[in-house]
């Protein structure tokens, strides 16, 4: 019997059973309660809280952690989905350590480790890099309670390996939507292939219309990615997991695509329960440590990529290293006394040509001319060095063309009326004040602009309801009264030329 461990936001998830052709027997299920803040963004922040919630249950039942392996999910943690040609398996951990080069800048210390991934063709790379701090925070809890972890996964990684290993899957272009108190990990599968994923934090209180606007909002964006991807799989199908009910009800109510169906992830055939079946149970809501069964044929194993990274050359005994001092000093010696006398005259005669030519007063003369033009050259190239940062400055200010403007225009679909533009060249921005159709468009519109690449952020603080007054005179006067729904947005344009 395996045991798979995620910390989520609700607690700690852990799931028994075994995995045999395929299939995964569950035969327990619990979630033990821990209080808000122990874990932030994947990483322990409460180590003591921890500890005191597994130890209570280890009283309950000594077994729970036993052959023990972990799924983490965090921001913190980078992927990438690299096309490869075959290659030896030192020859692909190459790969995967140098394809995060370029970001390891924004990460402390990455353990690196790659799994396969069904790609159009062949097997692709799913390539993760998570930070030490993250791994060391869950190692060092467990160790302290003597438990042994066998591995280390990530999160995305399993629901990848879960929907490949699941005929039911087979074929299929849609959405899976994983929910985790307020992160939302959304994956888009191509004839049954992984081709993205996006993680986002929702900002409103779950079960509002609000909430809903927010998940439509995430939705559009998936279906305009299919779309720009010119794919000839059509995203005809969302599932979600962690929604309940009401909150998928709320969502099917905004859907304004006829032919997309939503639904909760529903329990694969290849998947059956060793218990009773109560309601207790939702499959959804269990789904990264259900996941986390499927490994594929070369699991991720972040705990021990963090072992051989942290792996010391040995050192020799201390006998050894205690003569390693005085026996390189006596080679010094000898060397050193060796050659002296050989060069003693050679260096006697050279020492007097060096003095003759230092004392010539053309030298001296020459000298001092070439240190005034050293000094010279040295002063111009700062003024060069300056005038270059200028420049570098300079070419960073966003610039706006004609064609982020049409796209601003495009965004609209023809249901938000543009007032007016103001450009702020210093930062960028671009103030946006327009009028939508409905109260609906105008979050939509906004989740379209952010979907361009054009934009670092973009502001929206919401909409008001307006209405304006228009008169036409032939022979008589006539006013009609037209609504609408203003609102004011900020577009933060990225540094650098043209896009």
């Amino acid at each position: 019997m395996q045991t798979l461990v995620y910390f989520s936001n609700d607690g700690i998830q852990v799931l028994q059973g075994i995995i045999k052709g395929g299939r995964l027997n569950i035969s327990n299920f619990k979630t033990l309660p821990v209080e808000a803040g122990a874990l932030i963004n994947g990483v322990i922040t409460n180590e003591e809280m921890v500890k005191e919630t597994i130890t209570e249950a280890l009283k309950e039942s000594p077994h729970l952690f036993k052959n023990m392996k972990l799924v983490i999910d965090s921001s913190l943690i980078a992927t990438k989905n690299v096309e490869v040609p075959k290659l030896k398996p030192k020859e692909l951990e190459m790969v995967a350590a140098t394809e995060f080069e370029d970001t390891a800048g924004n990460y402390d210390a990455l353990v690196v480790d790659y799994a396969y991934i069904p790609g159009p063709a062949g097997n692709n790379l799913f390539c993760c890099g998570v930070e030490k701090r993250v791994l060391e925070s869950y190692v060092t809890l467990f160790s302290s309670l003597k438990i042994q972890i066998k591995s280390i996964d990530v999160g995305l990684n399993t629901l990848i390996q879960y929907v490949s290993a699941t005929k039911d899957y087979k074929g299929m272009t849609f959405a899976l939507n994983i929910l985790d108190g307020k992160n939302l990990v959304s994956l888009l599968f191509e004839n049954g292939l992984y081709i993205f994923s996006n993680r986002s934090r929702l900002l409103s209180e779950r079960g509002t219309d609000a909430f809903a606007d927010e998940l439509s909002g995430k939705l559009s964006s998936l279906i305009q990615f299919n779309k720009s991807q010119k794919s000839e799989h059509t995203l005809n199908m969302s599932l979600y997991a962690g929604l309940d009910e009401d909150e998928l009800n709320g969502l099917r109510a905004l859907n304004f695509d006829p032919d997309l169906n939503l639904f909760s992830i529903p329990q694969t055939p290849n998947i059956k329960n060793g218990f009773v079946m109560d309601e207790s149970f939702d499959f959804g809501r269990f789904i990264y440590p259900i996941a986390g069964f499927f490994a594929g044929i070369k699991p991720i194993n972040l705990f021990a990529a963090l072992k051989k990274s942290n792996v010391e050359k040995k050192e020799l005994p201390f006998e050894y290293r205690a003569l390693i001092l005085p026996a390189a000093m006596i080679l010094i010696c000898l060397i050193t006394f060796g050659v002296f006398f050989g060069l003693k005259y050679q260096a006697q005669e050279k020492l007097e040509e060096t003095n003759a030519y230092i004392s010539d007063a053309n030298n001296q003369a020459e000298y001092l001319q070439s240190k005034a033009l050293t000094d010279e050259v040295s002063g111009i190239q700062t003024e060069v060095s300056n005038v270059e940062a200028i420049n570098t400055a300079i070419n960073s200010n966003p610039e706006l063309v004609s064609v982020m403007m049409n796209s601003i225009a495009s965004q609209g679909n023809n249901v938000i009326t543009l007032n007016s533009l103001d450009y702020e060249g210093s930062t960028g921005a671009i103030q946006i004040v327009a009028i939508a159709s409905n109260e609906k468009e105008a979050a939509r519109y906004i989740e379209r602009l952010k979907s361009t690449s054009y934009f670092t952020d973009v502001e929206y603080a919401g909409y008001a309801e307006i209405s304006a007054q228009t008169s036409t005179t032939t022979t008589t006067t006539t006013t009609s009264t037209t609504s609408g729904f203003g609102f004011v947005a900020a577009a933060y344009l990225k540094a650098g030329g043209s896009q």
